[in-house]
């Protein structure tokens, strides 16, 4: 397996903004959907890097909206300032910026003092750098979303809907790519999706939690499975992905969506009771 290069990740962002586009997805997961339905078309019919959850997280991830809300509800220029600065030092960006002098100034709502204006500057850069800031954090929700498979399950189940209803609209954009019974056709597995899902699931079987590291068992082979399969209008998208066992993978069906929710954590509760 290839070695996966390190990155700065804003991960407080994104963790909260996967959690709330988790708790959102079951009632409003249709509505990104449509909004981005020609760009998921492109994502599921072959493995990218850009996924149908990218697509789906790009849906409630805006920071100039999330500025100008604040600005609207709430009076404390402060707060809305160390959101910025806060926002901007998780995704490493560091503008060389005048800082607002808050603690020494007397004007209370910043109206006839200078921290308006500095403060004006910050929210400038962040407006003007908002496709890299909300790029980042969608990329760090996804490591934490690409986790859930419980998630990606139900996600993907739904989106397998929109795939069925869509199917021939895909078929004439990308003929090649569907079969003649009207479904995603399997592609190609790029090696850094192999790695992707190798690394995320541990080198263990999903199902029954077999090694698959080949350092314990070489008789084990490694098989990356769709985890809402191509027959039920499954797709290519990269996040569908889980790793099993040839025993599992043969057993599963073509038509079964069996998943794990089961992780390792960094340590055991002795009773959560």
């Amino acid at each position: 397996m290839g070695k996966l290069k390190e990155e700065h990740l804003a991960l407080s962002s994104g963790i909260g903004l996967a959690g709330s586009s988790i708790d959102y997805f079951y009632e409003f997961g249709e509505n990104a959907f449509e909004i981005f339905t020609k760009e998921i078309i492109e994502a599921i019919v072959k493995p990218s890097k850009t996924t149908a959850v990218h697509w789906y997280l790009n849906f409630f991830q805006d920071i100039s909206s999330d500025i100008h809300n604040l600005k609207n509800n709430v009076d404390e220029l402060e707060f809305i300032f160390d959101f910025i600065v806060r926002t901007l030092n998780e995704v490493n960006l560091k503008p060389d910026l005048p800082l607002p002098n808050f603690d020494t100034c007397t004007d209370e709502w910043h109206e006839e003092c200078t921290c308006k204006d500095t403060f004006e500057q910050w929210e400038k850069y962040v407006i003007k750098n908002a496709a890299i800031v909300d790029n980042l954090i969608i990329h760090s929700a996804f490591q934490i979303i690409f986790l859930d498979k419980k998630f990606l399950h139900d996600f993907h189940l739904k989106l397998a809907d929109v795939t069925e209803c869509y199917i021939d609209d895909i078929q004439k954009q990308h003929p090649d790519f569907v079969t003649p019974k009207k479904r995603i056709k399997r592609t190609h597995f790029p090696k850094w999706l192999t790695n992707a899902v190798f690394y995320r699931d541990k080198a263990t079987c999903s199902i029954c939690r077999c090694d698959l590291s080949n350092l314990i068992r070489t008789q084990n082979t490694i098989h990356i499975d769709h985890i809402v399969p191509l027959a039920v209008f499954g797709s290519n998208d990269a996040s569908n992905f889980q790793l099993l066992c040839e025993s599992c993978n043969t057993s599963k069906g073509a038509r079964s969506t069996t998943t794990s929710s089961i992780n390792t954590p960094f340590w055991n509760l002795e009773s959560i009771f």
